[in-house]
């Protein structure tokens, strides 16, 4: 037996080597192999808006199950009244494979922004829920005020419209129930109890899922155009994409807490993330979970 060896090391150097030792594994015949780190999805709840600091704590769960590592993102008190220390932690995105966004007009300072813009123009796969598509809302004076509707455009597909009454009927668009993220989805019709948000989808977009909500006439004169409102409408409410940084896209206006109570559409977000990743798809035998969750924010709608 080969004498041991003890190293009288620094502290930093013994935790340095303990993590390469934990990266490899041996072999009875002596090779060693890399051990595949899990996927690292980090969750940014960048509003109380839809109450996504109950649903996307469950979710990062829900995806440790399925082999993720998950880091939730989350600051104190409410995110849109802040200028400071806004989402503390958000570095993270550092370190992540995917990132999943639930945020709504925020003014984030300089430190907390350039991970996000990073992020972005790694390439690497960008989800975005509910009110992701209008998280910012700077004063036209600054110098991000383009990103208001330019993170909804140019990183999930579209920019922030208007959004409709009540709840939405659902439908699951034939031509693309044989793409990854709808693998085993089983329903091809619910009903959603968010409203229906209207898209202006970017060249590329491929729409998943389609709604239908009432709500009223009206006109609207956006920074982007001039846009007719009937009182009933339907639009595409998820979507895959490649947004111009070559990150794939999941876009999508579910994300009120009652759609995380529907396991089409949990089923959906985990096939999302596994294909954003390249990460094998659960089998149609694995159970999804689903969480009966009543909005904390009190209020019935909104955008």
């Amino acid at each position: 037996m080969a004498p041991r060896v003890s190293l009288n090391l620094p502290m930093h150097m013994k935790q340095i080597l303990s993590g390469l030792l934990l990266a490899f594994s041996f072999c009875p015949q002596g090779h060693v192999h890399a051990v595949e780190k899990p996927p690292h999805a980090v969750l940014v709840v960048g509003t109380l808006h839809y109450s996504p600091e109950l649903t996307l704590p469950l979710f990062a769960k829900e995806l440790e199950r399925f082999g993720f590592r998950s880091t939730v993102v989350m600051g104190e008190g409410n995110p849109e009244g802040k200028t400071e220390q806004v989402l503390s932690g958000i570095e993270a995105l550092g370190d992540a494979d995917l990132a999943i966004f639930f945020m709504r007009f925020l003014k984030l300072p300089d430190k907390e922004w350039q991970p996000i813009e990073d992020y972005l123009r790694s390439g690497k796969p960008v989800i975005g829920l509910r009110t992701a598509n209008h998280s910012f809302r700077y004063d036209k004076a600054h110098p991000r005020f383009e990103w208001n509707d330019g993170f909804g455009r140019r990183a999930l597909g579209t920019p922030y419209v208007v959004h409709q009454g009540g709840t939405t009927d659902i439908q699951t668009v034939a031509k693309y129930r044989s793409h990854p993220i709808m693998t085993n989805v089983e329903k091809t019709e619910w009903v959603s109890p968010g409203t229906l948000y209207l898209t202006r989808l970017e060249a590329g977009c491929l729409p998943l899922a389609i709604g239908r909500g009432v709500g009223k006439d009206r006109l609207l004169e956006k920074n982007y155009g001039v846009i007719q409102v009937n009182r009933e409408e339907s639009d595409v409410v998820a979507w895959a994409w490649e947004n111009e940084w070559g990150g794939k896209v999941f876009g999508t206006s579910f994300g009120h807490p009652g759609d995380f109570a529907e396991a089409s559409f949990n089923r959906m977000l985990v096939n999302a993330c596994c294909w954003a990743v390249n990460k094998p798809l659960p089998g149609a035998d694995e159970n999804i979970s689903t969480w009966q969750l009543e909005r904390a924010d009190r209020k019935p709608r909104g955008k």
